[in-house]
């Protein structure tokens, strides 16, 4: 999961989200699931949103270093906590209209007609 520089995820917005953060500040911002963190610090920790798991509350936690990236699981509040200061860049998901889902539904229907027509045909 974590590795030295990744570029953004094809279906993230192209121009970062930039929060920088002073030695020793801790943030708290809300992020869509599938957001990309990418540290620009030598240290950073990020802790996700609480979920339930097995009738436990969990969160996870995850220790950045220069380079290194991060994709959100989850909707929620995360918690960015800078040692030493530095800057963290957040690839938001594209937001897709609402018709979205409705407009690919009817391509895949207009695709199966041809098909339909053939086999009544037989």
């Amino acid at each position: 999961m974590h590795t030295p520089w990744h570029p953004p995820l094809p279906e993230l917005q192209a121009s970062p989200r930039h929060l920088r953060l002073a030695r020793g500040q801790t943030l708290q911002v809300w992020l869509a699931a599938g957001s990309q963190l990418i540290s620009q610090a030598n240290a950073m920790r990020v802790t996700e949103s609480a979920q339930w798991q097995m009738e436990r509350l969990v969160s996870r936690r995850s220790q950045l270093a220069d380079g290194e990236w991060l994709v959100l699981a989850h909707d929620g509040w995360i918690e960015i906590h800078a040692s030493e200061g530095g800057e963290l860049l957040c690839f938001t998901p594209v937001q897709r209209p609402w018709h979205h889902p409705l407009l690919a539904l009817w391509r895949w229907l207009a695709a199966q007609r041809p098909k339909v027509a053939k086999s009544l045909q037989r």
